[in-house]
């Protein structure tokens, strides 16, 4: 991005990414200031989301010219996904353990993945140490989520969660502040004539 297009940024878009950007951060820091809260709120995010789904799979199974096959197949998958829902909603405390084992795994499987990724392209990408730091870095984390299971689980998620809240709004307010005369209009480039 150049100078001109940064000076004709909307500075009203800017500030509201600095806002908005902002606001991600002070949350990221109550998540983490308040695991165990931020943990049950997340729990029950993905409670809702899970009944949802399975409440337009059941409309989605009475479509025209369902077959009997694919009425079963959709009537059983939103069946299963309000039954988790609940069980997350009647359970939070079960449903808390199985979501940082799940995570857990998710993390292990996902940086193993990623390191046999950067072996097979290390001829390939110049950088293909970058993935595989990533990788181990995924495998050491998805392992220690799950060697502190359960006792971890109260706060792990919360953890996670803000986290990735700060990693979301701080680019928010760097890149407004990035647009605005905050820091002064910075050094003028010479007009070609």
């Amino acid at each position: 991005m150049s100078n001109q297009d940064i000076q004709n940024n909307d500075p009203f878009l800017e500030k509201w990414s600095i806002a908005l950007g902002a606001l991600l951060v002070v949350l990221g820091f109550v998540a983490i200031a308040m695991p165990f809260v931020s943990t049950l709120a997340t729990e029950l995010v993905i409670a809702g989301v899970f009944f949802s789904s399975g409440i337009i799979q059941l409309i989605y199974a009475y479509r025209p010219r369902a077959s009997i096959k694919s009425l079963a197949f959709k009537l059983l998958l939103g069946s299963g996904y309000i039954g988790a829902s609940l069980l997350l909603l009647f359970y939070p405390l079960q449903g808390v353990l199985s979501l940082t084992l799940a995570v857990g795994a998710f993390v292990l499987m996902e940086g193993i993945l990623q390191a046999i990724m950067a072996i097979w392209m290390r001829e390939e990408e110049s950088g293909w140490y970058w993935t595989l730091g990533s990788g181990v870095f995924a495998v050491v984390f998805g392992l220690s989520i799950m060697l502190g299971w359960p006792a971890d689980s109260a706060w792990i998620l919360g953890l996670l969660v803000g986290l990735n809240l700060i990693s979301d709004g701080w680019p928010m307010v760097i890149s407004g502040l990035a647009g605005t005369d905050l820091f002064g209009p910075g050094p003028q480039q010479p007009q070609a004539s």
